[in-house]
């Protein structure tokens, strides 16, 4: 953990190695009143009481389809019953950031609507804020340590009144130091029933670990073969046969508690996604080995490198209430612009911030930190002559909305 380097090092190796984290330098053209003009451009939307209905929504650690690869000798069937969820859906791709590690790029991507992150050391601006102040609980699960990317600190920052840890929580229900699905769900939906209690709308946000990397290359303690062929190493099936044990546990244990909603009479909305792919040897060794270009060149291996899937999914009384019956294949679009999508969904305008992005989201779906872009539906590696104007302005409101808290 960052204290323990603290402790290890002095303090003058971590401010060197973490400057970068506490300053950000505001992008060309970049003035305060400018930015705050910008916004005021759009006014904050109160969501409607009557459709102010329940959110859950869940990123799954290094979760993938591997089913769409068409890999030889692998056993994709086990994917079944996610499809079936999928296909009661409205889903589509998410263009990322990372690549096997830094989960809390997408997370708080989500989460605060910023397409580049930085250190909080204090309140920032986020969805989570604005659902607080529209009288929503709003809480999460993440049953692994609280240190880990400072969550603790973080997501209170972000405005999360309560949030589960593995220290004094988790920890007392398993021996296991990345608790399994199996424990996790069920906490997730007691939570959910819990809360109404209070007769307040609820909006949880939960991110798993139990399939969390690295995986065994050893052995096969999983004990089923997904993958199997000559041609693969044993380090390559091991690891493969171990991950896709631990995701197909975490679909069984999902799919269970989406089970409990599909009945439940309150409104619920889901909202499922992906950090990023899972690590797969050093090196990525393992892709290669089956037959995936995973290196990110052209466009078709910058997809693959940095694409997972997201999905949205309501019960019945949330269509009902929402007139929206969230299914068909969404479009492709940057974590930024995830929540857009579900407020989009469920017919709310939103805060401020979210009208603007949702203007920018129409010209430039695809915003990342690699020199990538979808910029009018063409993808690019650099923003048109045309658009610069424009993408100026997108760059300037997100410093804006990062560095001035206004909820």
């Amino acid at each position: 953990s960052p204290t323990q380097s603290y402790i290890a090092h002095g303090c003058v190796y971590p401010f060197l190695h973490s400057f970068s984290d506490f300053v950000e330098f505001p992008p060309r053209g970049y003035n305060k009143a400018d930015a705050a003009a910008l916004l005021a451009q759009y006014e904050d939307a109160d969501i409607p009481s009557d459709k102010k209905v329940n959110v859950i929504a869940i990123m799954r650690e290094a979760y993938v389809d591997f089913s769409q690869y068409n890999i030889a000798g692998l056993d994709d069937s086990c994917y079944d019953p996610y499809h079936a969820l999928e296909a009661e859906s409205l889903s589509g791709d998410l263009l990322t950031n990372i690549f096997a590690g830094g989960t809390i790029d997408t997370e708080r991507g989500f989460l605060t609507g910023n397409y580049l992150l930085h250190n909080f050391r204090s309140n920032t601006n986020s969805y989570v804020w604005y659902l607080r102040n529209q009288g929503y609980t709003v809480e999460g699960s993440h049953p692994y340590y609280q240190w880990f990317y400072n969550r603790q600190n973080v997501n209170a920052y972000m405005g999360f009144e309560r949030y589960r840890y593995l220290e004094w929580d988790y920890e007392y229900f398993t021996e296991r130091y990345m608790p399994e699905d199996a424990i996790l769900y069920p906490e997730v939906y007691k939570d959910f029933i819990k809360n109404k209690e209070t007769g307040k709308p609820y909006f949880s946000f939960v991110v798993n670990v139990e399939s969390h990397g690295p995986y065994d290359t050893r052995s096969n303690w999983a004990g089923i073969e997904y993958l199997t062929g000559s041609q693969y190493s044993n380090a390559c099936k091991n690891a493969m046969n171990n991950y896709m044990a631990a995701i197909m546990r975490g679909d069984r244990d999902l799919l269970a508690m989406v089970d409990k909603l599909r009945e439940d009479p309150e409104p619920v909305v889901m909202v499922l996604f992906s950090d990023h792919l899972p690590w797969m040897g050093d090196g990525n060794i393992f892709y290669e080995e089956m037959g995936i270009p995973i290196e990110p060149e052209g466009e078709q291996g910058f997809r693959l490198h940095y694409t997972t899937r997201y999905l949205l999914w309501a019960n019945d009384a949330a269509k009902a209430v929402l007139g929206s019956d969230f299914t068909g294949e969404g479009p492709t679009i940057s974590p930024c612009y995830l929540m857009n999508l579900l407020f989009e969904q469920c017919g709310w305008e939103g805060p401020a911030f979210m009208q603007a992005m949702e203007d920018y989201r129409a010209v430039f779906p695809v915003v990342t930190t690699n020199d990538a872009y979808v910029v009018d539906g063409v993808f690019t590696d650099k923003i048109p002559q045309e658009r610069k104007e424009l993408f100026s302005d997108f760059l300037i409101l997100q410093h804006y909305w990062r560095n001035e808290f206004i909820s």
